[in-house]
């Protein structure tokens, strides 16, 4: 039992430790999904209860970064019944959510945007004359990104009332790297007073609860950008009694390290790039054979990709390795650096389209609407692992910027394709309707279709052959689009601007995008066919 916040918070310090075992004693029973938010959650339990013991939550606000760290959080304040059902429709997000609770100060889900929250809150906090405390805790992992070093930037500068918390436990998806993570406290000492933080404290032992409350009552009550250094000890999920789910050899990820790596071992030009997410992607796989021509950067997706820009530059064939989501992070410097400069850079994509119970912060669903406008850009999506060691393939050929997108989990078995014509692969042929499907949205496509439908695998967003159109708008009055992607600016949508120009204003277009809208967590096959976008037809 969980005892509430009011009640503990007066009680001697020397039992919060009661409440910190209680917390990750239900934490533990209560779920077994996600074994390494789980872990990182645990790390701070101690931190946690000695944070909403001192401060006066949810008054004075609390920063979580990345929200790994949360699910202590959460159980301590008043989602304790609700998080059996963590990351389940109706039950608790896997992150902080302001419409959760009020005490998720921020949402947050991608990688190093707390600090920035935490700084923007003391900049209209003083605006508005606000007197609250504001405490923001950042992973060493997630100090590797460059959002941290400009808030730290900013807010040095000009005097954020922040306390900046760094919990140092050596790790991101598996062990930090980097200059900071190396040179320790000393390291983020000088870089913090270099950027005007005071530096409170550092090698503060995470897991001592009486040393964390001694350290945060000297850090609390001073004014000012400053900065307390902890180490905690994130759990394994084997001490824990979990396990850490892991790819399975029919996964697009595992299709995706062998192809790469088979291709890598005739072309050393291939140099593989990831910002933090090589077990997640299974890119460790392609290190295991070629170490020194896998690249981790850190948690740093902008740098990531321009690096991965100069490399081809130089006459490197790089191919950068994150997922769907946080591709977002580096759109800019997509276009900047890869598309205006014409260098052959590889995306590849994965967790493409719907992700389930990670929810909305991890969607990989908007990565069509943004990449598809960019000159110079060819998009490739596989439906199966064969079809995306072809891409691999034709996109090394393209030699221009190429993206790979391709979705979470097992590869489907689909029917071999009974021609290939324009660059796309005729699934079966007919007359009337037609379905056009990109990667895995051939399912929802075999599904829909009558018998005497056409099925045909794009295969790429973009080009699209119009030959092929033609041939299409000429035998077929009816067409459905199907993308594991927004409608907005998908496939569909180009489609239909490219009837409405040709003047095939006869053809009825279905488009089977997602709706315009945000998507909860819960099972994906749940998500596709509760997103979809209500299709209007196109006379």
């Amino acid at each position: 039992m969980i005892p509430l916040l009011d009640e503990w918070r007066s009680w001697p310090v020397e039992r919060w430790q009661e409440v910190a075992d209680a917390a990750k004693k239900l934490v533990l029973e209560r779920t077994a999904e996600k074994a390494g938010h789980i872990a990182s959650s645990l790390g701070v339990a101690e931190l946690t209860v000695a944070l909403h013991g001192l401060l006066k939550t949810p008054e004075d606000l609390l920063i979580w970064d990345v929200g790994h760290q949360a699910y202590v959080h959460k159980v301590l304040t008043g989602r304790a019944d609700s998080f059996a059902n963590n990351r389940q429709p109706g039950g608790t997000s896997g992150f902080p959510r302001r419409a959760e609770s009020d005490f998720d100060a921020w949402g947050v889900g991608h990688s190093s945007t707390a600090l920035s929250a935490a700084v923007g809150f003391a900049r209209a906090d003083k605006a508005l004359g606000m007197d609250r405390r504001r405490v923001a805790v950042v992973g060493d992992g997630a100090m590797t990104g460059g959002m941290v070093f400009e808030a730290m930037n900013d807010g040095g500068a000009w005097g954020a009332d922040v306390l900046l918390i760094i919990n140092d436990n050596g790790m991101a998806i598996e062990g930090n790297v980097g200059a900071l993570h190396q040179g320790g406290s000393p390291a983020y000492r000088k870089l913090g007073e270099a950027l005007g933080w005071t530096w409170i404290d550092g090698e503060v032992d995470g897991q001592n609860l009486p040393a964390l409350v001694r350290a945060l009552e000297r850090a609390l009550p001073l004014r000012g950008p400053r900065i307390l250094h902890l180490r905690t000890k994130r759990p394994e999920p084997a001490e824990l009694g979990l396990k850490e789910s892991a790819a399975g050899p029919g996964h697009f990820q595992t299709h995706f390290a062998a192809a790469l790596a088979s291709l890598a071992a005739t072309d050393p030009r291939i140099h593989a790039l990831t910002a933090a997410m090589a077990p997640g992607c299974s890119l460790d796989l392609v290190r295991n054979e070629f170490p020194d021509r896998v690249h981790d950067v850190g948690i740093a997706e902008p740098h990531c990709i321009t690096t991965a820009a100069a490399m081809a530059a130089a006459g490197l064939r790089p191919v950068v390795n994150l997922y769907a989501t946080f591709s977002q992070r580096a759109l800019d410097q997509w276009i900047h650096d890869v598309a205006l400069q014409n260098l052959p850079v590889i995306l590849c994509l994965d967790r493409a389209g719907m992700v389930g119970e990670d929810g909305a912060t991890h969607h990989g669903v908007f990565d069509l609407a943004m990449f598809r406008s960019v000159p110079n850009t060819a998009i490739w999506a596989p439906r199966d692992g064969q079809a995306l060691r072809e891409a691999l393939e034709e996109a090394l050929a393209y030699g221009g910027p190429a993206i790979i997108r391709y979705p979470k989990g097992e590869a489907p078995h689909y029917p071999d394709a009974l021609q290939r014509r324009g660059g796309m692969d005729w699934m079966r042929t007919g007359t009337g309707v037609a379905h056009f499907a990109l990667g895995t949205a051939l399912t929802q496509a075999f599904a829909a279709a009558e018998s005497g439908h056409s099925i045909i695998d794009l295969r790429m967003a973009k080009p699209i052959d119009a030959d092929s159109l033609h041939y299409f708008a000429g035998n077929h009055h009816t067409w459905h689009v199907w993308e594991d992607a927004q409608a907005i600016n998908g496939v569909g949508q180009a489609l239909g601007s490219w009837l409405n120009e040709q003047g095939y204003g006869h053809i009825r277009l279905h488009r089977h995008g997602y709706a315009d809208r945000f998507v909860d967590h819960a099972p994906r096959e749940a998500q596709i066919a509760g997103a979809a976008r209500k299709p209007r037809s196109k006379n």
